[in-house]
């Protein structure tokens, strides 16, 4: 998960969805990780402060309650990152969750896209992203519905290499 620090992104919704997920689906503790990078923006705004607070809380209390001694649900990261690091991070995800409320093309699924070299992985994108009309061999669920992010996680997790490569191809 990568975004700018924004209302429009939905973070605390998609924290909320995961959170949902780890309840769910307890057969995934211990192996999978969230790795959520949120970029700073307008970080003297006091609305922003509020919602970056309430991230880092949300954050707090999901990897307070299911954290185990060697593991930890959510790598949180608050802060930029240069775009070689990005591509890792990409690259190295085997599920993209870009769920904001709304927004224009998003590059970040189409970043992810871009780095699927090897042909695997799944995107799961909020249906009010610009880029979903065009992009509709992801997952497409409604930033709103954490039931339905919880179990689309899960189903994108557990989905096949053939349908994976099927649908990477068709989005690439």
């Amino acid at each position: 998960s990568m975004d700018r620090l924004d209302f429009t992104k939905g973070i605390p919704e998609r924290l909320e969805a995961y959170n949902r997920f780890l309840e769910k689906y307890p057969e995934f503790h211990e192996k999978v990780v969230l790795v959520m990078v949120a970029v700073p923006s307008r970080d003297k705004v006091e609305t922003y402060i509020t919602l970056r607070d309430r991230i880092n809380e949300l954050v707090g209390r999901i990897n307070g309650r299911f954290s185990t001694m060697s593991w930890a649900p959510i790598r949180y990261h608050y802060r930029s990152f240069p775009f070689e690091s990005i591509m890792a991070f990409y690259h190295c995800s085997d599920v993209a969750l870009v769920t904001p409320h709304r927004d224009g093309m998003n590059l970040v699924a189409k970043e992810y896209i871009a780095s699927r070299v090897k042909g695997d992985g799944v995107l799961i994108l909020s249906e009010m992203a610009g880029s979903a009309e065009e992009l509709g061999e992801a997952l497409i669920v409604n930033p709103n519905n954490t039931e339905e992010i919880a179990d689309t996680i899960a189903e994108a997790l557990t989905m096949k290499s053939e349908e994976q490569r099927e649908r990477i191809s068709v989005l690439q």
